[in-house]
């Protein structure tokens, strides 16, 4: 059997190596979507791609801010956040920030999806409402991540020897961890589940509608572009998680 100190070294060591790989990994492929989608001509006309760039810089930032501070903090025990007030406010507030905001964008872009499902010209799917969709969620983001600045201090410990950054106890630490599992865990994948069985249901009911075999024909290469972003989208919210989650555990 391990001793807590044995395990605690375990960890330690498995974050070490688990991290730097993820921020390689993460950041080499969200620099890869973006040149995808910024260079392909078809597919820099979508909104839909937009919403896929933005995640991308957004996830990026997450790693080589939140996911540097914590390899810094658990492998390395260099942690200012428990030394300056300001600092420690800032780190959860961009922890919560950059971890919802590329979530979102890809919920965003599965809701496009939906959109292009009811129809090939909806008026909400276009890039001039995409660029007011992004601005408005991140600034809505910004606003709500506000109760982290409010709410985390810089804590003592009864012998005054131990400083931790972190929230502030009582109702505040109920209410974070209801936010924790069902905003920052269940929102987004739930929304990206639900728009994803939309969309698949809209194809299918407009291919029974469908007769004329030309129309036919265009329909299935429209039904397989839209099932390969799903695919897409699906695959990157996957990844976001996965490379996210050694970070957030620590958290």
């Amino acid at each position: 059997m391990w001793t807590q100190a044995e395990f605690t070294l375990f960890q330690k060591y498995v974050f070490i190596v688990l991290v730097p790989i993820a921020i390689v990994v993460g950041s080499i492929g969200s620099i890869l979507n973006v040149i995808v989608f910024s260079v392909s001509t078809k597919l820099r006309k979508s909104p839909c791609s937009l919403y896929l760039i933005f995640s991308s810089i957004g996830f990026m930032a997450y790693l080589n801010v939140v996911a540097l501070l914590k390899l810094l903090q658990v492998g390395f025990a260099i942690d200012p956040s428990v030394t300056w007030l300001w600092f420690c406010k800032l780190k959860f507030y961009f922890v919560g920030f950059l971890l919802m905001l590329p979530r979102t964008y890809l919920a965003l872009a599965g809701i496009d999806r939906y959109l292009m499902s009811i129809s090939n010209q909806h008026r909400l799917s276009s890039r001039k409402v995409a660029v007011k969709v992004i601005i408005i969620t991140c600034l809505f983001w910004m606003i709500i991540c506000v109760h982290n600045i409010i709410f985390y201090d810089v804590l003592t410990s009864s012998n005054g020897l131990v400083h931790t950054c972190s929230s502030s106890p009582g109702a505040y630490s109920t209410f974070l961890s209801f936010y924790s599992v069902f905003i920052n865990g269940l929102s987004m994948p739930l929304l990206m589940t639900i728009f994803g069985v939309l969309t698949v249901r809209n194809l299918q009911r407009h291919r029974n509608q469908i007769q004329d075999n030309n129309t036919v024909g265009t329909f299935q290469r429209r039904k397989k572009q839209e099932y390969v972003i799903l695919r897409m989208l699906l695959v990157q919210l996957i990844v976001n998680i996965i490379l996210t989650l050694p970070v957030t555990f620590y958290l």
